[in-house]
């Protein structure tokens, strides 16, 4: 494969620094670098390690560079309580998706010091939900760290033309239609009217719910909050799966897991389709991503993986519906479609530029923006800035 100059550069710096950054919007090559990176380190002796935060991003980073990854918990041999893992001595740790790491989680690899520490990441994302940002302060405080890579070689498709607009603080046309994309936005008016509109499309067959996702600002105070995952994943279940008061899932329901669950090898943000229930009321999930299977696996240098995962009396309550998340839940995943639903009311405590490109770049497609558009220019408009310890630590040392 060839790369330009700044692919080139983030590479040999990656390959010969110690910590190294590397930056860049959607479509610009971080995957294809992040699997150029790890063979070179592994042609030159060194054991490389590919990790991300979420299960879904550990996935597709593994399948795209035909290597080994896992979830930043099961590199550092989380058991639920504490990180088991003694030392990265002599590894080179690659983290996809960075930017959705907390101080917390970073400093468990710091401290195990690795051989190498590459951060791969978009910055214009969602800051992480735990305490801190290191990855976007890293870059604010030592730009020396980043290779920033700017070329976007998907920049003729619709869906990513819309999100460097955003990206950049621009405005989004409102239709585009490019070889392999199609972005549409529709005022569809406020949160009432849009669920209605919404549910209206999924009787009319209009999701694959397997592949594709609605995406929303908040999960609701209850299942009458519209267009909230609360909200939403109610009305939705009783338009094309009812159950009775006593029964939370059916055979077909799409499910997310909400706690990292590690003799499963299943972690917060894992999602699924239910595919039985058992009498005893035990939930098989078919999983997105396999997962290790612990009773088959005899050597963890070679993991046996299953899509079928058993939640017993114990774990079945760390399920919820997923046929809508919020933009949060689905960081570091991927789907086929994404329709985001966008109102003034979230714009006030969470709908900003990050959440909306964030939610976006989710898509592979098509992604359709809902709900009042002029929340979709103010979120635009609207950069929040996370304070840390980081950033103030480097304000007081300045001063």
């Amino acid at each position: 494969m060839q790369f330009d100059a700044a692919q080139t550069r983030a590479i040999t710096h990656a390959c010969t620094a110690p910590l190294s950054i590397v930056t860049g919007g959607a479509g610009t090559g971080k995957t294809s670098i992040i699997k150029a990176i790890t063979e070179r380190l592994e042609a030159a002796g060194e054991t490389v390690s590919l990790a991300a935060f979420a299960g879904k991003a550990a996935a597709r980073v593994r399948e795209a560079c035909q290597h080994p990854a896992s979830t930043i918990h099961r590199l550092l041999g989380y058991n639920g309580k504490a990180y088991m893992l003694d030392t990265l001595a002599g590894v080179s740790v690659i983290v996809d998706e960075s930017s959705m790491v907390d101080a917390a989680l970073l400093a468990e690899i710091v401290r195990r010091k690795p051989r190498r520490l590459v951060l791969v990441g978009d910055p214009a994302q969602l800051p992480p939900v735990g305490r801190g940002q290191p990855f976007h302060d890293l870059i604010q405080l030592r730009p020396d760290l980043v290779s920033e890579l700017t070329t976007c070689y998907r920049a003729t498709e619709a869906v990513f033309q819309a999100a460097t607009a955003i990206r950049a603080g621009g405005r989004p046309p409102m239709q585009a239609t490019s070889d392999g994309e199609r972005w549409t936005m529709t005022n569809t008016g406020g949160a009432a009217r849009t669920q209605a509109q919404i549910l209206q499309w999924v009787e009319a067959g209009a999701f694959d719910f397997e592949q594709d996702v609605i995406l929303v600002a908040r999960n609701g105070e209850s299942d009458a909050d519209p267009c909230t995952v609360r909200g939403l994943n109610k009305a939705i279940v009783d338009a094309i799966s009812p159950r009775d008061g006593k029964r939370k899932f059916n055979t077909g329901d799409r499910v997310i897991n909400v706690k990292n669950l590690p003799a499963l090898d299943v972690w917060n943000g894992t999602t699924g389709t239910v595919h039985a229930v058992d009498q005893d009321g035990g939930i098989w999930v078919r999983t997105d991503i396999p997962v290790i299977d612990w009773t088959r696996t005899k050597d963890v240098s070679a993991p046996v993986y299953t899509d079928h995962v058993l939640f017993g009396r114990d774990k079945r309550a760390h399920l919820q519906l997923a046929y809508a998340l919020t933009v949060h839940k689905s960081q570091g995943s991927q789907y086929r479609r994404v329709l985001m639903a966008c109102f003034m009311r979230d714009v006030f405590c969470l709908l900003d530029r990050a959440l909306l490109y964030t939610g976006v770049t989710r898509t592979k497609q098509a992604c359709c923006v809902v709900g009042e558009l002029g929340a979709v220019w103010t979120a635009i408009d609207k950069v929040n800035h996370k304070r840390t310890i980081i950033q103030e630590l480097a304000a007081a040392g300045a001063a």
